[in-house]
């Protein structure tokens, strides 16, 4: 499955919703949620959604372990 760039709008509302969200948890599962949903209904998952993805992973990571 390949990637693509282009973002619908479902995806900028969640990149809104997520930039909006005091709690990086909750970016975080609006986030995975999203692109869960993309590839279980056979979509390509843009790039800058799996970025923000990873990006969100590391700072939760990075702030359980105190740093």
């Amino acid at each position: 499955m390949g990637r693509r760039d282009r973002i619908d709008e479902r995806t900028m509302e969640v990149l809104e919703r997520i930039a909006a969200e005091e709690d990086p948890r909750v970016a975080w599962g609006v986030v995975f949620r999203r692109i869960r949903a993309m590839k279980e209904a056979g979509r390509d998952v843009p790039e800058t959604l799996i970025n923000v993805e990873r990006h969100l992973r590391t700072d939760l990571t990075s702030q359980s372990q105190g740093r």
